[in-house]
């Protein structure tokens, strides 16, 4: 991190530096600019006015009046040290008169670029230019303007020449308090580059960081960034992994803790027909029992703990079957009462040994659902065994059918032992024994392998039950429109 935030640095550095330089010598050149611009305006007006008031004298033949002001105009120039020069255009048609000019061109010898802006002033241009004037050792402008008629032919030009030092001065002291701007600029790019990196660069570390603390296998961490921006973004982005590993490691520490769970119940329901199977079967093998009615009693009971153990394992593949997302149902569109009275058609047997009466009512002959035959009527003896398992002997037993909306309600209802309310839930979970079993053997996986069976149908179990109603199970099924084949 510390190569990306010197590299963030000397970017922010080098580019903040060059904007601070470049507004420094914009603004230096403006000033001096504006300033020798100001100086030159002063003196081309001053020109102006003097070719101005030379050409009103020479048109009224006001020549006393004019060296009256030639005289007030050289005060002037030596006060402002300013040297005003009055010459006649060489080859005019009306050339000025002595009287009205300061300086004969033919016998001084001018400077070439002095020359050069009175020949441009001949011609009717205003022109100047500055150098270091050997005379007067200092920087001088010169600016030549032309003297015109009243019919507009030029008859002179006037040179005004003023020295440039306080000019200078003044852009020196400009350019020296630019200088230390300047350089507080360059300090203060320094300081604002040091800033934005740290900025820039402190939630990268944080996030990086964070994906440390990750890769250790601690999730439950936050990056505590709140940054509107592109670093904002993959900061909540991390925020937000951090809670989904929190909840996979929560849901894995479920599945650990349910795979243990499970095979703990699987091992404690397993162990008990095994230990009476053993018991029995080394009974009989060291010869305890002589007695043939005895010997069947003990064969029958190893035959009814093998039956136990064999339901176990069916459940048990069962249930991995319909928790398999792979697995595939066997679907059709099947009319449910017709599955349901085919359940209660198989369990008339274990009905009658309590007793017991049972039917199937509807309220619609076409209740159609798109399902698995087999698993749906799997379902319906599961909930009718168990029904029978808990009724009170000589009660009744009903399954009922209708549709709601766009649903296949089922109902079967017993008489019988009651489901305490807070065990409404947990009677689909895996093992789970309702206080209500009253010894009654069984798997504890039935209820789990009849949710099964419902949620991959895409639909809903439930159970109410109380003393005036009994124990009922809910059953729902999307219903499906298409006709039976």
């Amino acid at each position: 991190m510390k190569k990306i935030f010197w590299r963030v640095f000397v970017y922010f550095s080098v580019v903040l530096m060059v904007f601070t330089i470049m507004i420094g010598l914009m603004f230096t050149r403006f000033n001096r600019t504006n300033i020798v611009g100001a100086y030159k305006q002063q003196l081309g007006d001053l020109g102006a006015g003097v070719a101005q008031r030379t050409s009103r004298a020479v048109q009224n033949d006001e020549a006393d009046a004019f060296l009256d002001y030639m005289k007030a105009l050289e005060d002037f120039g030596n006060q402002q040290d300013i040297d005003v020069w009055i010459l006649s255009k060489p080859g005019s048609a009306s050339p000025l008169s002595e009287d009205y000019t300061t300086m004969d061109v033919r016998t001084v010898k001018l400077p070439e670029e002095t020359k050069r802006i009175l020949e441009s002033a001949y011609n009717g241009k205003k022109k100047n230019y500055s150098d270091y004037d050997d005379i007067y050792k200092k920087t001088m402008l010169h600016i030549a303007v032309p003297i015109r008629d009243n019919a507009g032919e030029v008859m002179g030009a006037v040179v005004t020449s003023g020295p440039m030092e306080m000019q200078e001065n003044i852009i020196i002291q400009y350019e020296k308090y630019m200088l230390i701007c300047v350089l507080m600029g360059l300090l203060m790019a320094v300081l604002l580059a040091f800033y934005f990196s740290r900025q820039l660069v402190r939630p990268i570390i944080r996030i990086k960081e964070m994906a440390l603390v990750l890769a250790a296998g601690q999730y439950d961490c936050r990056t505590g960034i709140t940054r509107r921006d592109e670093l904002g973004s993959l900061a909540e982005s991390m925020d937000i992994l951090s809670d989904r590993l929190v909840q996979a490691e929560e849901y894995r520490e479920d599945i650990e803790q349910n795979r243990r769970d499970f095979f703990s119940n699987v091992s404690h329901e397993l162990r008990t027909p095994i230990a009476v199977v053993k018991g029995y079967a080394d009974t009989m093998a060291e010869g305890y029992v002589q007695d043939p009615v005895k010997q069947k009693e003990y064969l029958r009971r190893i035959q009814n703990e093998c039956g136990s153990m064999e339901r176990l394992v069916s459940d048990l593949l069962i249930l991995s079957r319909m928790q398999n997302p792979d697995y595939e149902l066997n679907r059709e569109v099947l009319n449910v009462i017709a599955v349901a009275q085919d359940a209660m058609r198989s369990i008339r047997i274990l009905m009658s040994e309590k007793d017991l009466t049972g039917s199937v009512t509807y309220e619609d002959e076409c209740s159609l659902v798109d399902g698995d035959y087999d698993r749906i009527r799997q379902l319906f003896t599961i909930l009718l065994q168990n029904a029978v398992k808990y009724s009170d002997q000589g009660t009744q037993i009903v399954v009922h059918i209708v549709r709601e909306n766009d649903r296949i309600v089922t109902t079967v209802k017993d008489q019988g032992s009651v489901i305490p309310e807070d065990e409404w839930e947990n009677i689909f979970d895996k093992f789970y024994r309702a206080s209500n079993h009253g010894g009654q053997e069984g798997s504890g996986l039935g209820l789990v392998v009849a949710k099964s069976i419902v949620e991959r149908h895409g639909g809903r179990i439930s159970v109410r039950s109380d003393k005036e109603s009994g124990t009922i199970f809910f059953v729902e099924f999307p219903e499906t429109s298409e006709n039976i084949s």
